[in-house]
Protein backbone atom coordinates (compact mmCIF):
# COMPACT_ATOMS: atom_id res chain seq x y z
CA UNK A 1 0.00 0.00 0.00
CA UNK A 2 2.81 2.41 0.91
CA UNK A 3 4.61 1.72 -2.38
CA UNK A 4 1.41 2.27 -4.41
CA UNK A 5 0.87 5.58 -2.63
CA UNK A 6 4.46 6.60 -3.32
CA UNK A 7 4.03 5.64 -6.97
CA UNK A 8 0.89 7.76 -7.28
CA UNK A 9 2.62 10.66 -5.56
CA UNK A 10 5.60 10.46 -7.92
CA UNK A 11 3.29 10.29 -10.94
CA UNK A 12 1.55 13.45 -9.69
CA UNK A 13 4.93 15.08 -9.20
CA UNK A 14 5.90 14.33 -12.79
CA UNK A 15 2.62 15.69 -14.15
CA UNK A 16 3.05 18.84 -12.09
CA UNK A 17 6.61 19.24 -13.27
CA UNK A 18 5.83 18.75 -16.97
CA UNK A 19 2.87 21.10 -16.78
CA UNK A 20 4.97 23.90 -15.37
CA UNK A 21 8.35 23.41 -17.04
CA UNK A 22 11.26 23.81 -14.68
CA UNK A 23 9.26 25.83 -12.19
CA UNK A 24 11.38 28.94 -12.62
CA UNK A 25 9.99 32.43 -13.10
CA UNK A 26 11.70 35.64 -14.07
CA UNK A 27 11.01 37.58 -10.86
CA UNK A 28 13.95 38.37 -8.56
CA UNK A 29 16.59 36.91 -10.85
CA UNK A 30 19.84 36.01 -9.09
CA UNK A 31 21.78 35.02 -12.21
CA UNK A 32 21.50 34.89 -15.98
CA UNK A 33 22.85 32.27 -18.39
CA UNK A 34 22.85 33.10 -22.10
CA UNK A 35 20.07 35.60 -21.52
CA UNK A 36 17.90 33.15 -19.56
CA UNK A 37 17.33 34.26 -15.95
CA UNK A 38 17.70 32.03 -12.91
CA UNK A 39 15.05 33.20 -10.48
CA UNK A 40 15.45 33.32 -6.73
CA UNK A 41 12.80 30.58 -6.50
CA UNK A 42 14.69 28.36 -8.94
CA UNK A 43 17.94 28.90 -7.07
CA UNK A 44 16.36 28.19 -3.68
CA UNK A 45 14.73 25.05 -5.10
CA UNK A 46 18.08 23.89 -6.48
CA UNK A 47 19.68 24.13 -3.03
CA UNK A 48 16.80 22.39 -1.30
CA UNK A 49 16.28 19.83 -4.07
CA UNK A 50 19.96 18.88 -4.06
CA UNK A 51 19.87 18.40 -0.28
CA UNK A 52 16.73 16.25 -0.49
CA UNK A 53 18.18 14.08 -3.25
CA UNK A 54 21.30 13.47 -1.13
CA UNK A 55 19.49 13.01 2.17
CA UNK A 56 21.24 16.03 3.69
CA UNK A 57 20.23 19.30 5.28
CA UNK A 58 20.21 22.31 2.94
CA UNK A 59 23.29 24.46 3.49
CA UNK A 60 22.03 28.03 3.13
CA UNK A 61 25.08 29.68 4.71
CA UNK A 62 25.55 33.20 3.24
CA UNK A 63 29.31 32.66 3.03
CA UNK A 64 28.78 29.82 0.54
CA UNK A 65 26.08 31.46 -1.55
CA UNK A 66 28.29 33.03 -4.23
CA UNK A 67 30.31 29.86 -4.83
CA UNK A 68 27.19 27.67 -4.86
CA UNK A 69 25.32 29.99 -7.20
CA UNK A 70 28.31 30.22 -9.56
CA UNK A 71 28.53 26.42 -9.67
CA UNK A 72 24.82 26.08 -10.37
CA UNK A 73 24.92 28.74 -13.11
CA UNK A 74 27.80 26.85 -14.76
CA UNK A 75 25.71 23.68 -14.60
CA UNK A 76 22.81 25.48 -16.26
CA UNK A 77 25.13 26.51 -19.11
CA UNK A 78 26.01 22.86 -19.69
CA UNK A 79 22.35 21.82 -19.40
CA UNK A 80 21.38 24.35 -22.06
CA UNK A 81 24.08 23.04 -24.39
CA UNK A 82 22.95 19.45 -23.77
CA UNK A 83 19.37 20.39 -24.65
CA UNK A 84 20.47 22.06 -27.90
CA UNK A 85 22.37 18.91 -28.86
CA UNK A 86 19.27 16.76 -28.19
CA UNK A 87 21.28 14.27 -26.12
CA UNK A 88 18.04 13.47 -24.32
CA UNK A 89 14.38 13.93 -25.11
CA UNK A 90 12.18 15.98 -22.76
CA UNK A 91 10.03 12.90 -22.19
CA UNK A 92 13.00 10.74 -21.22
CA UNK A 93 14.43 13.49 -19.03
CA UNK A 94 11.12 13.67 -17.13
CA UNK A 95 10.90 9.89 -16.78
CA UNK A 96 14.49 9.65 -15.53
CA UNK A 97 13.84 12.48 -13.08
CA UNK A 98 10.88 10.59 -11.62
CA UNK A 99 12.96 7.43 -11.25
CA UNK A 100 15.81 9.38 -9.64
CA UNK A 101 13.45 10.99 -7.12
CA UNK A 102 11.94 7.61 -6.22
CA UNK A 103 15.39 6.09 -5.79
CA UNK A 104 16.58 8.96 -3.59
CA UNK A 105 13.50 8.72 -1.37
CA UNK A 106 14.01 4.97 -0.89
CA UNK A 107 17.75 5.29 -0.29
CA UNK A 108 17.70 8.14 2.22
CA UNK A 109 14.24 8.15 3.78
CA UNK A 110 12.75 4.65 3.42
CA UNK A 111 9.87 3.31 1.35
CA UNK A 112 7.25 4.37 3.88
CA UNK A 113 8.19 8.01 3.90
CA UNK A 114 5.26 10.20 2.93
CA UNK A 115 6.60 12.09 -0.08
CA UNK A 116 4.56 15.23 0.47
CA UNK A 117 5.60 15.37 4.12
CA UNK A 118 9.18 15.16 2.86
CA UNK A 119 8.61 18.05 0.47
CA UNK A 120 7.12 20.05 3.31
CA UNK A 121 10.14 19.30 5.52
CA UNK A 122 12.51 20.56 2.83
CA UNK A 123 10.20 23.44 1.92
CA UNK A 124 10.36 22.70 -1.79
CA UNK A 125 7.35 22.53 -4.12
CA UNK A 126 6.74 19.41 -6.25
CA UNK A 127 7.09 21.21 -9.60
CA UNK A 128 10.32 22.88 -8.45
CA UNK A 129 11.83 19.58 -7.28
CA UNK A 130 10.94 17.94 -10.58
CA UNK A 131 12.34 20.93 -12.48
CA UNK A 132 15.64 20.77 -10.62
CA UNK A 133 16.07 17.00 -11.02
CA UNK A 134 15.04 17.11 -14.68
CA UNK A 135 17.80 19.66 -15.29
CA UNK A 136 20.27 17.31 -13.63
CA UNK A 137 19.22 14.58 -16.10
CA UNK A 138 20.35 16.84 -18.97
CA UNK A 139 23.65 17.30 -17.13
CA UNK A 140 24.08 13.53 -16.75
CA UNK A 141 23.23 13.06 -20.44
CA UNK A 142 26.05 15.48 -21.32
CA UNK A 143 28.43 13.59 -19.05
CA UNK A 144 27.53 10.23 -20.60
CA UNK A 145 27.86 11.56 -24.15
CA UNK A 146 31.18 13.34 -23.62
CA UNK A 147 32.83 10.48 -21.72
CA UNK A 148 31.49 7.52 -23.69
CA UNK A 149 34.84 6.92 -25.41
CA UNK A 150 37.10 7.40 -22.38
CA UNK A 151 39.06 4.12 -22.21
CA UNK A 152 38.93 1.94 -19.15
CA UNK A 153 42.19 1.67 -17.18
CA UNK A 154 44.64 -1.01 -18.19
CA UNK A 155 45.81 -3.83 -15.94
CA UNK A 156 49.12 -1.98 -15.58
CA UNK A 157 47.28 1.17 -14.46
CA UNK A 158 45.40 -0.87 -11.86
CA UNK A 159 48.54 -2.58 -10.55
CA UNK A 160 50.46 0.70 -10.34
CA UNK A 161 47.71 2.43 -8.38
CA UNK A 162 47.36 -0.55 -6.05
CA UNK A 163 51.11 -0.59 -5.34
CA UNK A 164 51.32 3.15 -4.67
CA UNK A 165 48.27 3.36 -2.36
CA UNK A 166 48.58 0.38 0.01
CA UNK A 167 46.66 2.08 2.85
CA UNK A 168 43.52 2.18 0.70
CA UNK A 169 43.44 -1.60 0.38
CA UNK A 170 43.24 -2.96 3.90
CA UNK A 171 40.51 -5.12 5.37
CA UNK A 172 38.29 -3.19 7.82
CA UNK A 173 39.82 -2.77 11.27
CA UNK A 174 37.56 -3.97 14.09
CA UNK A 175 38.42 -3.16 17.70
CA UNK A 176 37.03 -4.87 20.78
CA UNK A 177 36.81 -2.22 23.49
CA UNK A 178 35.03 -1.11 26.64
CA UNK A 179 34.38 2.29 28.18
CA UNK A 180 33.24 4.23 31.22
CA UNK A 181 31.73 7.62 30.40
CA UNK A 182 31.92 10.43 33.00
CA UNK A 183 30.61 14.01 32.85
CA UNK A 184 33.92 15.72 33.67
CA UNK A 185 37.64 15.16 33.17
CA UNK A 186 38.22 15.21 36.94
CA UNK A 187 35.66 12.46 37.54
CA UNK A 188 37.16 10.38 34.71
CA UNK A 189 40.64 10.74 36.22
CA UNK A 190 39.32 9.72 39.64
CA UNK A 191 37.58 6.59 38.32
CA UNK A 192 40.61 5.67 36.21
CA UNK A 193 42.77 5.92 39.33
CA UNK A 194 40.49 3.49 41.15
CA UNK A 195 40.76 1.08 38.23
CA UNK A 196 44.57 1.38 38.25
CA UNK A 197 44.56 0.53 41.98
CA UNK A 198 42.68 -2.71 41.54
CA UNK A 199 38.97 -1.91 41.20
CA UNK A 200 37.12 -4.00 38.59
CA UNK A 201 36.39 -2.16 35.31
CA UNK A 202 32.96 -3.81 35.01
CA UNK A 203 31.92 -2.76 38.51
CA UNK A 204 33.12 0.81 37.96
CA UNK A 205 31.19 1.06 34.69
CA UNK A 206 28.00 -0.24 36.29
CA UNK A 207 28.32 2.23 39.17
CA UNK A 208 29.62 5.40 37.50
CA UNK A 209 29.13 5.36 33.71
CA UNK A 210 26.60 7.84 32.33
CA UNK A 211 26.19 5.87 29.08
CA UNK A 212 23.03 3.88 29.67
CA UNK A 213 23.45 1.90 26.45
CA UNK A 214 26.27 -0.23 27.87
CA UNK A 215 26.49 0.67 31.55
CA UNK A 216 24.70 -2.45 32.80
CA UNK A 217 26.91 -4.71 30.68
CA UNK A 218 30.06 -3.30 32.24
CA UNK A 219 30.81 -0.70 29.57
CA UNK A 220 31.39 -3.13 26.74
CA UNK A 221 31.43 -1.51 23.29
CA UNK A 222 31.67 -4.83 21.47
CA UNK A 223 33.56 -5.05 18.19
CA UNK A 224 33.70 -1.52 16.75
CA UNK A 225 34.52 -0.94 13.08
CA UNK A 226 37.13 1.80 13.40
CA UNK A 227 37.43 4.11 10.41
CA UNK A 228 39.40 7.17 9.41
CA UNK A 229 36.20 8.70 8.05
CA UNK A 230 34.75 10.20 10.10
CA UNK A 231 37.75 10.52 12.39
CA UNK A 232 35.94 10.97 15.70
CA UNK A 233 37.96 11.15 18.95
CA UNK A 234 36.85 7.62 19.81
CA UNK A 235 37.78 6.31 16.36
CA UNK A 236 41.17 8.00 16.52
CA UNK A 237 41.89 6.38 19.88
CA UNK A 238 40.78 2.93 18.74
CA UNK A 239 42.87 3.13 15.56
CA UNK A 240 45.92 4.44 17.37
CA UNK A 241 46.21 1.92 20.19
CA UNK A 242 46.98 -1.77 20.48
CA UNK A 243 45.34 -4.29 22.88
CA UNK A 244 45.97 -3.51 26.54
CA UNK A 245 46.20 0.25 26.08
CA UNK A 246 43.73 2.64 27.74
CA UNK A 247 43.18 6.37 28.14
CA UNK A 248 40.66 9.16 28.63
CA UNK A 249 39.00 10.53 25.48
CA UNK A 250 36.87 13.68 25.31
CA UNK A 251 33.77 12.70 23.30
CA UNK A 252 30.39 14.28 22.60
CA UNK A 253 28.97 12.27 25.54
CA UNK A 254 31.59 13.39 28.05
CA UNK A 255 34.96 11.97 29.10
CA UNK A 256 35.31 8.29 28.25
CA UNK A 257 37.80 5.92 29.84
CA UNK A 258 38.44 3.55 26.93
CA UNK A 259 40.36 0.27 27.00
CA UNK A 260 41.35 -1.51 23.78
CA UNK A 261 40.98 -5.25 24.38
CA UNK A 262 41.61 -6.80 20.95
CA UNK A 263 42.12 -5.78 17.32
CA UNK A 264 41.42 -7.68 14.12
CA UNK A 265 41.53 -6.82 10.43
CA UNK A 266 43.64 -4.05 8.93
CA UNK A 267 45.47 -6.58 6.76
CA UNK A 268 46.34 -6.01 3.07
CA UNK A 269 43.59 -6.86 0.58
CA UNK A 270 45.00 -8.95 -2.31
CA UNK A 271 45.02 -7.33 -5.76
CA UNK A 272 42.65 -10.02 -7.05
CA UNK A 273 39.98 -8.73 -4.64
CA UNK A 274 40.77 -5.03 -5.02
CA UNK A 275 41.18 -4.90 -8.81
CA UNK A 276 37.53 -4.30 -9.76
CA UNK A 277 37.16 -1.48 -7.25
CA UNK A 278 40.41 0.13 -8.43
CA UNK A 279 39.29 -0.16 -12.05
CA UNK A 280 35.98 1.57 -11.34
CA UNK A 281 37.66 4.29 -9.26
CA UNK A 282 40.27 5.09 -11.92
CA UNK A 283 37.69 5.06 -14.71
CA UNK A 284 35.37 7.41 -12.81
CA UNK A 285 38.30 9.76 -12.22
CA UNK A 286 39.32 9.68 -15.90
CA UNK A 287 35.76 10.36 -17.04
CA UNK A 288 35.36 13.20 -14.52
CA UNK A 289 38.60 14.79 -15.73
CA UNK A 290 37.52 14.52 -19.38
CA UNK A 291 34.13 16.03 -18.59
CA UNK A 292 35.66 18.87 -16.56
CA UNK A 293 37.96 19.80 -19.44
CA UNK A 294 35.09 19.73 -21.93
CA UNK A 295 32.62 21.61 -19.72
CA UNK A 296 35.13 24.40 -18.98
CA UNK A 297 35.10 25.20 -22.70
CA UNK A 298 31.29 25.30 -22.79
CA UNK A 299 31.15 27.51 -19.70
CA UNK A 300 33.78 29.94 -21.07
CA UNK A 301 31.73 30.37 -24.24
CA UNK A 302 28.51 30.94 -22.31
CA UNK A 303 27.32 34.33 -21.10
CA UNK A 304 27.05 33.70 -17.36
CA UNK A 305 26.22 36.59 -15.05
CA UNK A 306 25.65 36.60 -11.29
CA UNK A 307 23.25 39.44 -10.44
Amino acid sequence: MANRKAGKALTWLMVAGMASGCGSGTKSAVAEVNGVPISAVQWDSALRGNALMNGERPNMAPALEKVQLSTYADQVAVMQYSQKQHWLTPQKASAEAGAAIAQAVRAHFGDRTALFALLHRYQVGPKNLVGYVTGQMWLIAAFDHVTQHVPQPSLQDIQTYYQHHPQQFLTPTAVLAREIVLPTAAEAASVMSRWAHGARFTALAQKYSSDRSNRDSGGTMGWVLASLNPLTPTNAFLLGHSPGHSGIVHTRLGYAIIEVQAVQGGTPLPLSEAAQGVKEQLWRAARAQAFDQWSRTIIRRADVKLL
